[in-house]
């Protein structure tokens, strides 16, 4: 950079030697202490112009690249900053950077420009859904080091798109070899064949064993050197030395404990052998599948194998299903486990609840004697009132346990059976609790006064399930705007036109006023009633009367009021000057 034009006297490129051991005491703290604060960034272009940024020590790079962005209409895309001789990427937090906990006055930048089109390019990979975006890019793109890097991190078959350079370049392969495997096989032939550079490249990423030459897959250097790197690609060998190393079990156990599946490869004794199989089903459940006969059957491994992974049941051997230990493992991290369990075990409780609380569906595997059973269905409907579906009709219809099962969950009644929904005992229980349980009641029910009344006290919105002679009850309809005023909705066209009902309901909740008779709504005085309990209320006045009223002081932050005058001031103006309103012409809500 120093080369580059950049001023001499630049802070940001400044080599500036500093005490390690002093710094790191307490660069913790430091960095801690800065969470939240302000952060003064300077930012330098190569022609040593400066641009300051008010920003924060917890804005991101990115973020710090938006209001740059912003500042100079410099492009985010386009931008790359640097802080000393290390570029910033997009993720990192300003008050991390250890140059912030030493810095005093603020931060100095340096930022270099992209061109353009690699810009541009480098946002249109990173948006790619496929490893194709980059193979119909210039040739100066393809052989653009960092556009293809982002490319093979998004897709790592894009490597094939790249220029021949640069996948005859040595240094670049292997860097993107690290990365990703598979780009091994998209380097030029001349690399692939090259004994030494292979070795190389199986020393920095061991699954490139996967995309080298068969030749070389059956040579023992080249396994081991892949082997030393990831045990795991042991999967890859070919010939009599992979046999060979299939037999043996240090090998076996280093591949198994990065990737379970490996199990699949071993040589048959080493499948019976309890270390080897068990450090597979920990790295992976479903390698149990693998697994000798004798070792499905051997409770320890089929334990570790379920808690791993619940579908390695399906691997376990049959006797095992009765085991209570480990289907309780396997319910805990999947319920439909419950499928794979013996009879005897779906009449376990314990076992069935602890199924429920992890999902209410899973009381569907119980056996029937559970679900008519008393006690356990008033436990599974006090976690779920939705597991009450699948109890034995006799329970659904049975009142006594009805009225027991309400008084835990008030959701049941609507799995209940016809007679417990016609019982007013029952129901009213069930309302009290939750209110809009009325809607599961029988039809005689939801035209009792006393169990709507006892229903809209409990959430007003329960008068929507009421009768429509109980819509037109004054008092019913009141208790629910006084819980509730979106209830009025539901009020009969009668009691709409209620003014003391409406400014009731609107002095709870203003909203109420859009379901009011429209005549109200162009009502001087009862405006002026409304907007003196709510100042809201005005937008909900006839659009002609809300003109006048805005007009003389009532507006939409009560700006009579700000002024000195108050709401009331606009309706007693427009109140003087009352006009007639066609009714066609009113629209309720502006």
């Amino acid at each position: 950079l120093r080369y580059a034009g950049i001023p001499a006297n630049s802070r940001s490129v400044r080599n500036t030697h500093t005490d390690i051991a002093a710094a790191s005491r307490g660069s913790t703290c430091a960095r801690a202490s800065l969470s939240g604060m302000a952060l003064p960034v300077r930012v330098f272009t190569l022609a040593g112009n400066c641009t300051e940024i008010d920003a924060e020590c917890s804005w991101t790079v990115r973020a710090l690249k938006s209001a740059f962005e912003q500042a100079s209409g410099t492009p985010r895309r386009e931008q790359r900053f640097v802080l000393g001789m290390k570029e910033l990427v997009d993720g990192d937090i300003l008050g991390g950077l250890e140059e912030v906990g030493q810095a005093k006055g603020g931060l100095d930048l340096q930022i270099v420009r992209r061109p353009v089109d690699q810009a541009r390019w480098l946002e249109c990979v990173e948006a790619a859904n496929s490893a194709d975006a980059l193979a119909g890019a210039p040739e100066h793109i393809r052989a653009d080091r960092e556009v293809v890097l982002l490319a093979i991190r998004r897709h790592g078959d894009a490597f094939q798109h790249a220029a021949q350079e640069l996948r005859a370049e040595r240094s670049f392969v292997l860097d993107v070899v690290r990365e990703q495997a598979s780009c091994f096989q998209h380097a030029l032939q001349e690399l692939q064949v090259d004994r030494e550079f292979v070795l190389t490249s199986l020393r920095l990423n061991g699954l490139a064993l996967q995309f080298v030459s068969l030749e070389q897959r059956a040579d023992r250097e080249v396994i081991c050197t892949a082997l030393g790197q990831d045990g795991s690609a042991l999967k890859y060998a070919l010939g009599a030395v992979a046999t060979e190393l299939w037999s043996d079990r240090d090998r076996v156990l280093a591949a198994v404990q990065q990737d379970g599946y490996a199990l699949w490869y071993a040589a048959e004794e080493l499948r019976s052998d309890p270390k080897v199989v068990l450090a597979a089903v920990k790295q992976h459940g479903c390698a149990l599948r693998h697994a000798s006969p004798e070792l499905q059957a051997d409770p320890q491994i089929v334990l570790m194998a379920v808690q791993q992974d619940s579908d390695a049941l399906s691997f376990a051997d049959d006797r095992l299903r009765s085991n209570r230990d480990i289907i309780l493992a396997a319910v805990r991290q999947d319920s439909d486990a419950l499928q794979g369990a013996s009879e005897e075990l779906l009449e376990d409780r314990e076992l069935i609840l602890a199924a429920v609380k992890q999902d209410n569906h899973a009381i569907r595997y119980a056996a029937d004697s559970l679900l008519m059973d008393r006690g356990f269905m008033l436990a599974a409907v006090e976690h779920d009132g939705d597991t009450l579906e699948y109890a034995a009709a006799e329970l659904r219809s049975d009142e006594a346990f009805m009225l027991e099962a309400v008084h835990r969950n008030s959701s049941v009644l609507k799995h209940a059976g016809s007679g417990p929904r016609s019982s007013r005992r029952i129901v009213l229980a069930a309302v009290v609790r939750n209110g809009c349980a009325l809607r599961f009641a029988g039809k005689d029910l939801r035209g009792d006064r006393e169990v709507v009344l006892a229903a809209v006290r409990q959430d007003g919105n329960a008068i929507a399930h009421a009768s429509a002679e109980l819509l037109a009850d004054r008092e019913i309809v009141r208790a629910a705007v006084c819980q509730d005023g979106e209830a009025f909705r539901h009020a009969s066209q009668a009691l709409r036109a209620d003014r003391e009902l409406v400014l009731a309901a609107a002095e709870h909740d203003c909203a109420a006023l859009q379901y009011a008779d429209p005549q109200l709504l162009e009502d001087p005085d009862f405006m002026a009633e409304a907007v003196r309990r709510d100042r809201h209320a005005w937008r909900f006045a006839h659009a002609a009367l809300r003109k006048e009223m805005a007009a003389h002081g009532a507006s939409a932050a009560g700006a009579a009021a700000a002024a000195g005058g108050t709401a009331d001031a606009g309706c007693a103006a427009a109140k003087k000057r009352r006009r007639v309103i066609p009714v066609a012409s009113v629209a309720v809500n502006g």
